[in-house]
């Protein structure tokens, strides 16, 4: 008799390797189809300071991250706003019934046909400045991941311009 595990953890292949989880390889392999190739500096090229900082904020992981927050405090606010206008919601339902009617001796099939479809429509009109309070909370958070994503910026001309000069 072979048992087959279904959801049992396999060790791993010898000593020496450590096990990963099936889910831990799937990050792997998305990390690796996300990274961005390394750049290449050409040696025969004169950089100016603006190229070399642009390089430097393009290819740095800080920068990336600092932008993805921004870009998700844009999208929270988006969010925030959306509760100013209406939601519709539509469903549509369809069904056959089949069943034997019995008529005299014999049975018939009798097939019925069914289709419903409903609208919802809702909108709030007086919240007393909740969605109001909310908008002006996310805008707060956008503006707050913005200047963070500026500092972050400033850090990278300053610590580049210091290292160019220092060479």
């Amino acid at each position: 008799m072979s048992v087959i595990p279904v959801f049992a953890q396999s060790p791993p292949t010898s000593p020496e390797r450590s096990w990963h989880s099936p889910a831990e390889r799937q990050i792997a392999d998305d990390a690796k189809r996300v990274r961005q190739p390394a750049f290449r500096i050409e040696s025969d090229k004169t950089y100016s300071l603006g190229e070399l900082i642009d390089l430097a904020e393009a290819h740095n992981p800080e920068t990336r991250v600092v932008w993805e927050n921004a870009r998700a405090q844009a999208s929270a606010l988006g969010i925030a706003r959306s509760e100013l206008y209406p939601t519709l919601a539509a469903v549509a339902l369809a069904a056959v019934n089949r069943e034997q009617v019995p008529l005299a001796n014999r049975f018939f099939r009798q097939t019925l046909p069914a289709f419903e479809a409903t609208l919802d429509l809702n909108y709030t009109i007086f919240d007393f400045g909740a969605r109001r309070g909310r908008i002006d909370a996310a805008s707060a958070q956008l503006l707050a991941a913005n200047f963070g994503f500026n500092d972050v910026h400033r850090t990278i001309i300053f610590r580049f311009s210091r290292a160019t000069i220092a060479c």
